[in-house]
């Protein structure tokens, strides 16, 4: 599977990365493996690098399923790094539907603005 997942319970991440092809079995199994993982606060917010993805073969309708499953807390935010182009559209549809659900997450072409992000709101 070509991704990974580390929890930092010192800062409260979860800190996401994916790579190579990404298919819809692929990002349900992810979501899966995180949320059953013991170390793993639905409260931790998290972000998400998909900068290494070189093609994707997910679909719209598990992009808004798994936004939509709740499997962090509401009002968790969440940030996902994308280029731009596929990546970048994918993330933020997937945004959108995360928003529907009461997620609050941003999509960001760097980084370190993701980053700043994430920590504006631990403060």
């Amino acid at each position: 599977m070509p991704e990974s997942f580390d929890i930092d319970p010192t800062r409260e991440l979860v800190i996401c990365r994916v790579w190579g092809t990404l298919s819809n079995e692929d990002v349900r199994e992810h979501y899966r493996r995180l949320a059953a993982d013991p170390h793993f606060d639905p409260a931790y917010r998290q972000l998400a690098d998909l900068r290494e993805v070189t093609e994707f073969s997910v679909d719209s309708n598990t992009l808004e399923e798994i936004a939509r499953a709740q499997i962090f807390a509401r009002g968790t935010r969440r940030a996902f790094i994308a280029p731009s182009g596929i990546a970048f559209g994918l993330a933020r549809m997937f945004s959108a539907h995360a928003a529907v659900a009461g997620q609050v997450m941003e999509v960001f072409l760097d980084a370190r603005a993701a980053e700043d992000w994430l920590e504006s709101s631990s403060a």
